[in-house]
């Protein structure tokens, strides 16, 4: 058995084998250079207190635009809307103010109109009713005409007033109601006379209920019963709450039929007479208590009664 051979010593190297190691060892120190240098210039930056250059992409993105924030206003009650309103209003108009008063100063002041001239419209005065059977030289002209022209009394379709007609209880009542407004001191009676739907039904119940034309003992008013000249002369005076004198013949001797008077009546009629309620009558010594009284001497008595009512109210 032969003892192993030794092993053979390395070759030599070629010369490209030492080209690439040169060129290796080149290439790494040159990277360890480059690092080296690298960390060395950045710590001298840093000791200088500047910061290298971020390195920036090829393409930027845009950012995109900030959006202000829209404000959001709390909503308001019924109590605040109210006053918030009336205050924007009261601005905007000082504002408005404010600029036309601006506007207005730069304007020359206009020269001041003379004020107009009123011309005062004529009034019509209203025309009188007339009536075919009233003349104008009746006794009782003025006073019909004065009343009919307030409606106080009224005439028949074919225009007549028919003044020497007798006048009734149910006539007086309509225009004692139409004149006076009586006011109400008792309460309603029921008439039993009275037909339904009568029309004057409500200014009989309206001056029963003053107490100043009452019926009588059955209950029955006789609205178509004529009324007496007495009988109109107490009515009148109760309505007016006028006060007898305190000696009634003595006003009543001008009268050579006053020993007619009921003696129910005397004192209001003696009232009535010194009030001037019986004035124009043709007869002027006679006062014909218990004859039935016209529609014209009702009139007159009434008109004369109007008269004395609004000289005390004005007296007043």
């Amino acid at each position: 058995m032969s003892p192993p051979s030794p092993p053979e010593p390395p070759s030599p190297l070629d010369l490209d084998e030492w080209i690439a190691i040169l060129v290796t060892l080149t290439t790494i120190g040159g990277i360890f250079y480059w690092a080296m240098g690298k960390e060395q210039k950045q710590q001298i930056l840093q000791d200088l207190g500047l910061s290298p250059p971020s390195p920036q992409p090829d393409s930027i993105p845009e950012s995109p635009k900030p959006t202000k924030p829209t404000p959001t206003t709390p909503e308001l009650s019924d109590a605040e809307i109210t006053p918030r309103r009336e205050a924007e209003v009261q601005g905007s108009e000082g504002a408005g103010e404010q600029g036309r008063m601006q506007a207005d100063s730069a304007l020359p002041a206009p020269e001041k109109a003379p004020p107009p001239t009123v011309t005062p419209t004529p009034t019509t005065p209203t025309p009188s009713v007339e009536f075919s059977d009233v003349p104008d030289d009746f006794w009782a002209k003025k006073a019909i005409a004065a009343l009919a022209t307030g409606d106080i009394v009224v005439g028949f379709p074919q225009g007549e007033f028919k003044p020497q007609r007798f006048a009734t209880r149910g006539e007086l009542a309509a225009m004692l109601q139409q004149l006076f407004e009586p006011k109400p001191k008792q309460r309603a009676i029921a008439f039993e006379d009275l037909p339904p739907n009568y029309w004057g039904d409500e200014a009989i119940k309206a001056v029963a209920k003053a107490g100043i034309i009452i019926g009588y003992p059955d209950d029955k008013f006789r609205p178509n019963q004529p009324i007496t000249r007495a009988e109109a002369l107490v009515v009148l005076a109760k309505t007016l709450n006028l006060k007898p004198p305190a000696e009634p013949s003595k006003t009543l001797e001008q009268y050579t039929d006053s020993n007619k008077i009921p003696d129910y009546a005397i004192a209001n009629v003696a009232a009535a007479v010194k009030a001037g309620l019986v004035t124009g009558y043709p007869q002027g010594n006679l006062l014909n208590p218990n004859k039935p009284a016209t529609r014209a001497e009702l009139a007159a008595m009434l008109h004369q009664a109007r008269v004395v009512s609004r000289n005390r109210t004005s007296r007043q």
